[in-house]
């Protein structure tokens, strides 16, 4: 009977002593022979993910701790953080230094300079003997070299103290726009400098007392992009517009607000009646800021415009949805400034923002129809002295009557109307 190739190949190993060969074998090729037995045929009883061998046999190198971890990790991220709200003063003092050192390094060029120029005549002159008149030409050259060396580190050093002097003229000024002359360091939590490379010509600590005095002529308040004020500072904006209402507009855009001034303005919301705008946008506000300032616009009916984009936190598809709910009850907001991820509360939320606009432009119908009707009702007052007294002659003359008569027209007699003729009898048949 003939077989098959691989079982010819089988044949030769029929008559191998099993027990004498794995005998024979030393502990690594046993150790060997058991990882491949394991890959064959694994274990049944292991769960799936533990039945792949480990293929990484080296050791640790050191001790792993998460705790050490998260804290490096919360160090970078507030040290990232103050780097992001100082970036402005660092720049300004980073320029400063780049300006001084480069003074400092001309200054050492040019007397390095000067020393090796003097260095190398004298070596000229004691190799070579030179006649007087040049040894004379030398001295002299030394002499002038040696009072421009002592008169330029006195002028370097004149320089830098007259531009010492106005950076710090220029950073005194600064501070006393900010409305904090140096002296009050207890205080500076409370208050932010006014250094705006933005070009926000807004005065912090101003705009504040005229918020808290309720000035008639403040309508709006813009603190956007004013990269050093706090949130302590927002907090207390937000409180001083809850008894407002003169202000009309409130931005706070990229000023690094986070959800305690979200909160702190939808208390702000629940009582103020007057503000009609609100910018937020370029923040810190996560989903629960979002939220609060939703529920605090189901009791507002004054605000229209919103305005929310662009913050650090993704917001997510659960805080889209709750956005959508929340404002379903809302009937003033008109202007939404905020892309959904989502497109079913995209859709829906343009859906109320129609309505809203449907809802005020009906309104703005029904204020201008009852104007026109009180309008036609009412009596002009020169009417009613019209109808009071006797009636007056025009003053001016009637027109005269013509000398010629007027062409008199023949009448036209009324047509008569004529019957169709009748028609003649049909023939008789044959």
């Amino acid at each position: 009977m003939s077989t098959f190739g691989y079982r010819r190949e089988l044949s030769k190993y029929e008559d191998i002593d099993e027990d004498e060969l794995l005998a024979s074998l030393t502990e690594e090729e046993l150790k060997e022979l058991e990882r491949e037995l394991e890959d064959i045929e694994p274990d049944r009883n292991l769960p799936v993910g533990q039945r792949q061998k480990s293929l990484t046999e080296k050791t640790p190198t050191g001790t792993f701790s998460r705790e050490a971890l998260m804290a490096y990790w919360e160090r970078e991220t507030r040290k990232l953080l103050e780097k992001e709200r100082l970036g402005a003063c660092d720049k300004d003092s980073e320029q400063e230094e780049d300006n001084s050192e480069d003074i400092q390094e001309e200054y050492f060029t040019e007397s390095n300079s000067e020393v090796s120029e003097e260095a190398y005549t004298e070596e000229d002159d004691d190799e070579e003997d030179k006649e007087e008149d040049e040894d004379d030409s030398d001295d002299e050259d030394e002499e002038k070299q040696n009072a421009a060396a002592g008169e330029r580190p006195g002028a370097s050093r004149s320089s830098d103290h007259i531009r010492r002097k106005k950076c710090n003229g220029a950073k005194d000024n600064q501070n006393l726009l900010n409305g904090h002359d140096g002296e009050d360091t207890d205080n500076l939590s409370l208050k932010s400098s006014a250094i705006h490379p933005c070009g926000n010509p807004t005065v912090i600590e101003d705009a504040l007392e005229k918020v808290r005095s309720n000035d008639p002529d403040t309508t709006e308040v813009n603190l956007n992009n004013i990269e050093n004020i706090t949130s302590q500072m927002l907090i207390q904006f937000a409180q001083a517009l809850r008894d407002n209402t003169a202000v009309k507009s409130f931005s706070l855009a990229n000023t690094h607000a986070d959800d305690n001034v979200a909160i702190a303005i939808a208390g702000m919301l629940k009582v103020n009646q007057h503000i009609t705008s609100l910018n937020i946008e370029s923040n810190f506000v996560t989903g629960k800021g979002v939220l609060a300032i939703m529920r605090a616009l189901q009791n507002n009916k004054v605000l229209t415009e919103l305005r929310f984009h662009n913050q650090r936190h993704i917001m997510g598809s659960q805080v889209e949805m709750d956005i959508v709910k929340l404002l379903k009850e809302n009937t003033t907001l008109v202007k939404l400034g905020y892309h959904f991820d989502l497109a079913g509360p995209r859709m829906s939320m343009t859906s109320i923002l129609t309505r809203n606009m449907d809802k005020q432009r009906q309104k703005r119908m029904q204020e201008q129809r009852q104007q026109e009707s009180g309008c036609d009702g009412a009596v002009h007052p020169k009417a009613k002295g019209l109808q009071k007294g006797t009636p007056r002659s025009s003053p001016y003359v009637s027109p005269k009557s013509s000398p010629w008569s007027s062409p008199k027209l023949p009448k036209k007699a009324p047509p008569v109307k004529t019957q169709p003729p009748v028609p003649a009898p049909p023939p008789p048949p044959p």
